[in-house]
């Protein structure tokens, strides 16, 4: 549902818009993508195994039909909001065609994701990365 509500293809939450301003600006900030969608595995943070001696392994894959560079987005906020990764690694997907909208729409996503679980995935814990990494993404978008 969440990520039918970031590719404007579902209802916003009632009141979700009115009462978040964070969600507001992200929502105010879509713009269309010329990217053609793709498969892409729609939530691989914490879903790749390592091993030494074997390939990584891609498990529970969450199929989407979106353009990559929306899982390179979704990688990116649960880097910085959740896992502590500096807004840096912003530089190495800055130049792919329509990043900053994808990665508005993997912020929508994951706070949308929040709003239906009834915040039991809190910013709260991670509020000053989630508004820098907002910020950047409207920068960019």
């Amino acid at each position: 549902m969440a990520d039918r509500i970031a590719w404007e293809e579902g209802p916003m939450p009632p009141g979700a818009t009115r009462e978040d301003a964070a969600l507001r600006r992200l929502v105010a900030a879509r713009r269309p993508i010329a990217t053609p969608p793709q498969l892409v595995h729609g939530d691989l943070t914490g879903n790749v195994l390592f091993a030494d001696d074997a390939p990584p392994a891609v498990i529970d894959f969450s199929p989407y039909f979106r353009p990559p560079g929306y899982a390179l987005g979704v990688v990116i906020a649960d880097a910085v909001v959740w896992h502590g990764a500096t807004l840096d690694l912003l530089g190495a997907v800055a130049g792919r065609p329509d990043m900053g909208q994808c990665l508005i729409r993997a912020l929508i996503f994951r706070h949308v994701t929040a709003i239906l679980l009834d915040r039991r995935v809190a910013f709260g814990l991670a509020a000053e990365r989630y508004e820098a990494l907002l910020t950047e993404a409207l920068r960019l978008g």
